[in-house]
C-alpha cells in the first residue's frame, strides 16, 4: 500500500506495511513494523473504505458497497 504515511505510537517514527490482507473488497487489514530500529513496534491497523465520493468511469458491476453501509459510526471532521 503506497501514499500514506503511518507513524509510530510510540516514538513517532514512520512504520512501514509488511504485509495485508484484503478479506473484503471495502476492507484491507494491514500488518506494520516501525522503521526505527530502536524501537522495533509492530501493529496490525484497518483500513475501511466508508464510501464512494464520486462515481468510477469503469464501474464493477458485482462491486456493492455491502460493508461499508454496516459500519456502525463515521467520523465527523472537527475543525
Amino acid at each position: 500500500m503506497r501514499g500514506m504515511d503511518i507513524h509510530c505510537d510510540h516514538c513517532g517514527s514512520l512504520m512501514r506495511t509488511r504485509t495485508s490482507k484484503q478479506p473484503h473488497p471495502d476492507y484491507r487489514k494491514l500488518y506494520l513494523e516501525c522503521l526505527n530500529p530502536a524501537c522495533g513496534a509492530k501493529a496490525r491497523a484497518d483500513f475501511v473504505v466508508t464510501e464512494t465520493l464520486s462515481p468510477s468511469g469503469n464501474p464493477n458491476p458485482d462491486y456493492q458497497e455491502r460493508l461499508a453501509a454496516t459500519i456502525p459510526w463515521r467520523r465527523t471532521d472537527q475543525h
